[in-house]
């Protein structure tokens, strides 16, 4: 009975949710900010029939997916503190479905580890009072993780389905996995016909075509609205643009449009004045001319904006990836910004993340054909949504949200690496690589004691 209760994840994990909801509890603020008010607004209009104004006023600066979840608290009209509360129990959820992944291909120890630092993990709380999309994305992150594991350890078909269904809300939520679909499916389906063992990529290409037909509905909207195929939103445009500029001391960062500079970091009102007028100087010219148009040509022609400044000053562009990929991380550089002192403690996350990362893709590396096919597919999804963040005016909520992934991967490790050597543990079985495994159909574990970590990341199980 006791043992029961202290491997229940629900109960392991209750601490956190209670910590994380009166936290809300005691910051939360009364009324809405920002994006807050941009959700609460599609939430509405999808209760009266509709997602986006029509032409020419289109809006589809964001997917439906947080928005559908805002319906019912839109329709009677809730305070915002409950709406806010839900981040609460996506976070505690996020938390639960990572220790439950790591159950599968781990032990009990890792998976318990990991989830206790997925719960502390600082950066959660920037977002926490906010009814913005990142706590909801955590929680798919992981729910995906988890069911993507189930998928190819069950081989039944209702995981399949679920892991595809996971992952096609999340792309609704963050329609830069609209990108990411389509990009692994085209690498699962040259592997499907290149590869000699094609089970597992075939698996993989089903969850993805599940997941893309859960966006049709969406795209089909967007069609009738601009007459664009695949048309995700009309944001990328503007994030693009500041991405590419050529101009010295910016850096990527996202301004708004009409180049106030108000965004993070605050700045001294007496250089602020200062600051705006070098933002003016290098792009009112061009972003007047483009703002005179409708939000889709706007798009458009900001994407074209981009096109040219990359072609002509390619080495800034490439400097503008750095320092994404340095803001994701660190959150600095900014441009025309003074430094803020939270950014210490972005460092010390940043550089935690950054030197486990390495460290986890040499060991991966070095053991690839020992290595899981679903830490593979997982990894995969991952990699090539953090290579199109980069691209794009990129901040550290954009890595945040795949910390579960970078857990799930270093807890994988962990369990299957020797201390000082960089091949994984085999004690006293066989190795069994990806293609033996697609030939295993392995129940799910009812429960793991201390399962010694071998190569396959197969757990023993009673």
């Amino acid at each position: 009975m006791i043992k029961s209760i202290t491997r229940n994840p629900y109960i392991i994990f209750l601490p956190f949710l209670i910590f994380y909801a009166c936290f809300i509890i005691i910051n939360r603020a009364p009324e809405l900010h920002d994006d807050e008010v941009r959700y609460l607004e599609f939430a509405q209009h999808l209760l009266k029939g509709f997602y986006s104004p029509k032409y020419p006023h289109i809006n589809l600066w964001n997917g439906p997916g947080y928005p559908i979840t805002l319906m019912p608290f839109a329709a009677f009209n809730v305070p915002v503190i409950f709406i806010a509360l839900l981040n609460a129990i996506y976070m505690y959820m996020a938390v639960v479905f990572l220790y439950k992944g790591l159950l599968i291909i781990t032990n009990y120890q890792t998976a318990i580890l990991c989830g206790i630092i997925m719960g502390i993990y600082p950066n959660i709380l920037s977002v926490l009072t906010m009814v913005y999309t990142e706590p909801l994305t955590y929680c798919l992150v992981s729910g995906m993780l988890y069911s993507i594991i189930r998928c190819c350890y069950n081989k039944e078909t209702k995981y399949l389905i679920v892991a595809g269904l996971t992952l096609g809300f999340l792309t609704l939520t963050k329609i830069i996995f609209g990108y990411v679909l389509i990009m692994c499916l085209i690498i699962c389906l040259a592997f499907i016909l290149f590869k000699k063992y094609k089970t597992n990529y075939i698996r993989s290409a089903k969850v993805l075509l599940i997941a893309f037909a859960c966006t049709l509905p969406y795209l089909a909207y967007t069609y009738t609205l601009t007459g664009k195929l695949l048309y995700w939103g009309n944001s990328g445009g503007l994030s693009l643009y500041w991405m590419s500029s050529p101009f010295n001391y910016e850096y990527g960062d996202w301004k708004h449009p009409g180049l106030t500079n108000r965004q993070y970091p605050k700045l001294y009102n007496i250089k602020l004045k200062e600051f705006t007028g070098l933002l003016k100087k290098n792009h009112l010219q061009e972003v007047k001319i483009i703002l005179r148009h409708n939000e889709i040509d706007r798009d458009e022609l900001f994407k074209q904006a981009a096109v040219k400044n990359i072609k002509h000053n390619p080495i800034k562009f490439l400097q503008n990836y750095y320092y994404n990929i340095s803001r994701m991380l660190f959150n600095f550089p900014y441009s025309y910004a003074y430094q803020d002192a939270a950014i210490i403690r972005n460092i010390l996350t940043g550089s935690l993340v950054l030197w486990s990362s390495l460290a986890c893709l040499v060991f991966t590396i070095y053991n690839w054909r020992k290595t899981v096919y679903p830490v593979k597919f997982i990894l995969l999804i991952t990699g090539v949504y953090l290579l199109l963040s980069g691209a794009l005016s990129a901040y550290p909520r954009q890595l945040d949200v795949m910390i579960p992934v970078l857990l799930f991967w270093c807890g994988f490790v962990k369990a299957n690496a020797m201390k000082f050597n960089f091949k994984y543990t085999v004690e006293g079985q066989n190795v069994i690589d990806e293609h033996q495994l697609t030939s295993i159909n392995i129940p799910l574990p009812v429960a793991v004691e201390h399962a010694p970590p071998y190569a396959s990341g197969i757990p023993t199980i009673k």
